[in-house]
């Protein structure tokens, strides 16, 4: 494993505006460029190509926003800034990488955030999450809070192979058990699932089953998708672990996307099941309207 070196940076702008209709925000930023999680199955890694950087060093050359807290503060103070829209703080990279631990930028981002009572996203891998459950609460307490935690498998061998810097399973469970406690709404992504390997309906069944006993509000599930990267990374662990499963793979994903029909029959198994163990409350992602935070 390459040695991960971090890059000092001060940036102008932290938010970037996102227009994917099926979303709920519309704007993102990103506390970090590059994500040590190392997740094989990682669609993020082409955006290090526009800083012109090789799409390998995604996992190992680290860009840390010194004054991220800063320029977000800055933005939010705009008199046009309408607070009631959503910022998801993890549209490329994990708020919660290892990085946190030594620079703590994502703590100083969200007490700006508290500051503006402006809605918040968060999505992570991490149970290092719960060194700010403190001014999370805070957040939940005053304003809109939606925190989103992975967990692509229960199998916590699979996950050692797929997302080797990832926290375990378990601790990503408890981490939700306690979020929850804390009184914030909880959604988890089961992002993605593998084709002929974590697809199984009753393997399905047991993970979402799961999810729901910890009281989470929701739970959106789907498959891998094959771009870039990801399709020559795949093939590497297929090879390694699943020989047989190559042939049905390149059947399955004659493109960056997942064969239609598969696709459709999966989404039909996985809609059946969020709503049998009550995980389907989508309402719960938006912090008001859809059609205004569109705006």
């Amino acid at each position: 494993m390459e040695k991960v070196v971090y890059e000092h940076v001060e940036v102008e702008k932290m938010l970037h505006r996102l227009d994917v209709w099926f979303l709920p925000f519309r704007w993102g930023s990103n506390i970090y460029r590059g994500c040590e999680h190392d997740c094989i199955y990682c669609n993020a890694r082409y955006t290090h190509e526009y800083l012109g950087m090789q799409e390998g060093e995604f996992s190992h050359k680290i860009m840390v926003k010194d004054n991220a807290a800063i320029a977000l503060d800055k933005e939010f103070s705009k008199e046009k800034w309408n607070k009631n829209l959503t910022v998801n703080v993890s549209t490329v990279s994990d708020p919660y990488q290892p990085a946190e631990k030594e620079f703590g930028n994502t703590r100083k981002v969200l007490e700006v955030f508290l500051k503006h009572h402006n809605a918040l996203l968060v999505t992570t891998k991490s149970d290092l999450v719960l060194k700010d459950i403190d001014v999370l609460q805070e957040i939940a307490k005053t304003g809109f809070l939606n925190v989103c935690m992975t967990v692509t498998t229960l199998d916590q061998e699979l996950s050692s192979k797929i997302e080797p810097r990832v926290p375990t399973v378990e601790k990503r469970l408890e981490a939700i058990r306690k979020l929850k406690g804390a009184g914030i709404t909880v959604g988890v992504t089961a992002i993605p699932v593998l084709p002929y390997i974590s697809d199984d309906e009753e393997t399905l069944e047991g993970m979402i089953k799961t999810f729901s006993e910890l009281g989470v509000d929701y739970v959106i599930v789907d498959v891998l998708n094959y771009k870039g990267e990801t399709r020559q990374r795949m093939t590497k662990f297929l090879e390694s672990n699943y020989p047989s499963l190559i042939p049905k793979y390149e059947a399955l994903y004659q493109t960056d996307y997942c064969d239609k029909e598969y696709s459709k029959n999966f989404r039909k198994i996985t809609n059946r099941l969020v709503k049998k163990y009550g995980v389907d409350h989508y309402d719960k992602m938006y912090s008001y309207r859809k059609n205004k935070d569109a705006k």
